[in-house]
């Protein structure tokens, strides 16, 4: 039954990756990106290629079925992150197991865009006013282990932007499956992240008046309310295979589809010593499948096609307390230009 479930889950994945590939002709033609920036210190520093293996609080974000391999009871964590343009993110959530009803979590990730000045077409140079948009996202999880091997978990999430007046919301999924083979020191991956409705802005701020062409003085202004266009969420198929070289050492890779933008390959390491902590690192570069436009040049072509982003390296430390235990991890996410590098501090508690 579980070879089944896995069978069927591979194909409508792969069907989904034809249906949905994205091309670098494709970027900008999605919203709520912020679902694509990664949280949690072990994902940052492995740049996501532990697909196959995330487990716990960590695999909220990843892939939902890795919540089900938290075999203690309840497993919390927080974290911050620095990212580009002095955005930071907020990231927090929990896991608990229900034995043999499967695995629950919630978790809950803020940006913090700062104070950003209002402009208007007359005050160009600010009204000496402020704002700081609000993207927040709200998840919920349940997953389930089928056998020894194979775990399934899915992902509910609330997903909303607001902008002063404006905002849009949406609702989506994750469907994530992990499959560890029984005689060989392999674990396979899978995980459809983003799945969901198309989303639109809408409120009072997009509300216009307008006084009618030709029209004679004391006209009364006719009110309209402008209407956004919808845009569709950042779907992604992520595919990852992990090799376990030595007990504690695992080497891993992952080749990621998005629907709205140029594919990518992850390659990192780990090493952990179990109830220790753990050190690990990794790249990713994109997959560029488009040829170049002959009326773009080079430095253009680059700036379109080249990740800004590099190698990713961090280290975390468990810390017993009593029956509990503690713990601290940070993970770094190297810049290649424009930005600095983005850095993750996270605490972890667990009984």
């Amino acid at each position: 039954m579980t070879s089944k479930i896995t069978k069927l889950f591979l194909i409508g994945s792969f069907t989904a990756s034809a249906l949905f590939a994205g091309t670098i002709r494709s970027q900008g033609t999605a919203g709520a990106t912020q679902l694509l920036i990664p949280v949690g210190a072990q994902n940052v520093a492995t740049s996501t290629a532990n697909v196959a293996t995330v487990s716990g609080v960590e695999a909220l974000y990843l892939n939902p079925a890795g919540v089900a391999r938290f075999d203690k009871g309840f497993q919390g964590t927080a974290s911050t992150l620095n990212y580009i343009a002095d955005i930071k993110i907020t990231y927090a959530g929990f896991v608990t197991n229900l034995g043999r009803a499967g695995s629950f979590g919630l978790a809950l990730k803020s940006l913090d865009f700062g104070k950003i000045p209002v402009t208007t077409a007359d005050a160009t140079e600010g009204t000496g006013e402020n704002f700081s948009p609000t993207f927040i996202t709200a998840m919920m999880n349940y997953s389930k282990s089928f056998a020894d091997r194979v775990d399934f978990g899915v992902n509910a999430k609330l997903v909303n932007e607001t902008i002063i007046n404006t905002s849009a919301t949406g609702l989506c999924v994750d469907l994530g499956v992990q499959y560890k083979f029984a005689d060989q020191p392999l674990a396979f991956g899978v995980v459809l992240r983003n799945l969901g409705n198309r989303m639109e802005y809408t409120g009072s701020d997009l509300e216009q008046k307008l006084t009618p062409q030709d029209a004679q003085s004391g006209t009364i202004e006719e009110n309209f309310r402008v209407k956004s266009q919808a845009f569709d969420l950042p779907a992604v198929l992520d595919v990852s295979v992990d090799y376990s070289v030595i007990k504690g050492l695992d080497l891993m890779a992952s080749y990621r589809n998005y629907s709205f933008g140029p594919n990518s390959y992850s390659l990192a390491g780990k090493f952990e010593v179990a109830g220790l902590g753990w050190v690990a690192g990794g790249t990713s570069v994109q997959s560029i499948a488009d040829t170049k436009p002959d009326n773009i040049s080079n430095t253009v072509w680059d700036e379109w096609t080249k990740t800004p982003f590099g190698v990713t390296f961090g280290a975390g430390v468990n810390v017993p307390l009593g029956s509990m235990n503690l713990g601290v991890a940070y993970s770094v996410q190297t810049a290649t230009n424009y930005f600095n590098n983005n850095s993750t501090l996270q605490l972890s508690l667990e009984f």
